[in-house]
């Protein structure tokens, strides 16, 4: 009888009222940042808008004046070009999304957290637009940190475990033991990516190849409930939970699904408060990565000079020392072979190393790749929603 009902809660809510959830959390999310809405290019400057996730925030700073700089002196040797004013904002992945689709915001580029937001774009676009049209047809991948399970380092070595599976079966035989927490998967890319990744590991399936039949499966829902049993709150921030997990200790929470470059943020300051380190767990079903698309937007509102410098913007982001800089905040670069280049392996092994809680050689971590359909995505909130802590 439970089968029944689990299949038909998750089979029966229809695209409208997914959509309706996805349009009224965008409403309430965009209207508190009110006024971030973008304009065409004025005359004499070309506007070069962005929105984009806030972890790599200190990178696309700090890149952001270095291209005001290039194209500056690109000016120099080509008067005909216009001056540029860029307008990169950060927002959140899922509000960024909805404020799309109200065109409460205009940008040239989009970069939300994971490509996994893609393809749920193009979708509700498609459907606001009646198929005529995809906006973003296409993205450009520069950097990722993958997604992991952070956890105290003596909880760790008490209690091993190498993926989800296996944590799966701790928590069920010993219900009380631990205290663990991941996003909001309605708020953040984390949490969303996190619940993907559950899926996967117990189907033992790449998350490209999951289907609705899945994830309103009876026995997923029932192994899903056993993992989500040990969670004690679920937060709308991963840098957050990272913070708390680094602040309040390792009786407060053991277990906490990160992102990697917030491990080694953490795991010194952990170590020097209480006495271990926090340490990534790559899981062994492999891990979704936080890959920061760039999305060129295939909109009305964007002009060709405006696509020109967007075109120029990602070529120069895309240089080998901006992705050095990249690496020096915690990212790995997508192009692994950059790492031959003995003064980026240098700035490389500085970050990725045992002292701060992570591996170096990115060949152990097995990527898994996102859904790619759009409705799939759309109802990975219901599946969390059904199988949520409620205690």
């Amino acid at each position: 009888m439970k089968q029944k009902t689990g299949k038909k809660y998750l089979r029966n809510k229809t695209q409208a009222s997914t959509f309706i959830f996805w349009l009224l959390f965008g409403f309430f999310g965009g209207s508190m940042i009110g006024g971030l809405i973008f304009q065409d290019s004025q005359e004499n400057v070309i506007k070069l808008s962005m929105v984009y996730s806030s972890e790599k925030a200190s990178w696309i700073s700090e890149s952001s004046g270095l291209f005001q700089k290039y194209w500056e002196e690109k000016r120099q040797t080509d008067p005909s070009l216009k001056p540029i004013n860029l307008d990169f904002q950060p927002y959140g992945s899922g509000d960024s999304l909805i404020s799309l689709l109200n065109e409460e915001i205009k940008p040239v580029i989009w970069s939300p957290a994971s490509n996994i937001w893609v393809p749920l774009l193009n979708a509700k676009w498609s459907q606001i637009n009646y198929g005529n049209k995809i906006i973003a047809p296409n993205f450009t991948r520069l950097i990722y940190s993958p997604v992991v399970i952070a956890v105290w380092e003596e909880f760790y070595n008490s209690y091993p475990f190498n993926g989800f599976n296996e944590l799966h079966d701790l928590i069920k035989e010993n219900p009380d033991l631990i205290k663990m927490a991941h996003t909001d998967p309605r708020a953040s890319n984390s949490g969303f990516m996190a619940t993907i990744m559950m899926v996967s590991g117990y189907l033992n399936m790449d998350p490209s190849k999951i289907t609705i039949d899945n994830i309103s499966d009876n026995d997923v829902i029932n192994w899903m409930r056993v993992i989500e049993s040990s969670a004690i709150f679920y937060g709308k921030s991963t840098g957050f939970l990272g913070k708390y997990m680094r602040d309040q200790g390792p009786e407060a929470l053991q277990i906490a699904i990160l992102y990697e470059n917030l491990v080694q943020d953490y795991c010194i300051p952990a170590e020097e408060k209480y006495g271990q380190k926090i340490r990534a767990v790559y899981p062994i079903e492999g891990s979704l990565y936080s890959d920061h698309p760039f999305c060129i937007l295939n909109a009305d509102w964007i002009t060709a000079e405006q696509r020109m410098v967007a075109d120029e913007y990602l070529s120069f982001l895309g240089r080998d020392d901006m992705i050095k800089k990249a690496i020096s905040t915690g990212f790995r670069p997508i192009n692994n072979s950059l790492l031959e280049d003995p003064t980026i392996y240098e700035t490389y092994n500085q970050s990725f190393n045992e002292e701060h809680g992570v591996i170096s050689d990115p060949s152990l971590i097995l990527e898994l790749f996102p859904p790619t359909d759009g409705t799939v995505i759309a109802r990975i909130p219901d599946l969390w929603l059904l199988t949520r802590n409620k205690d």
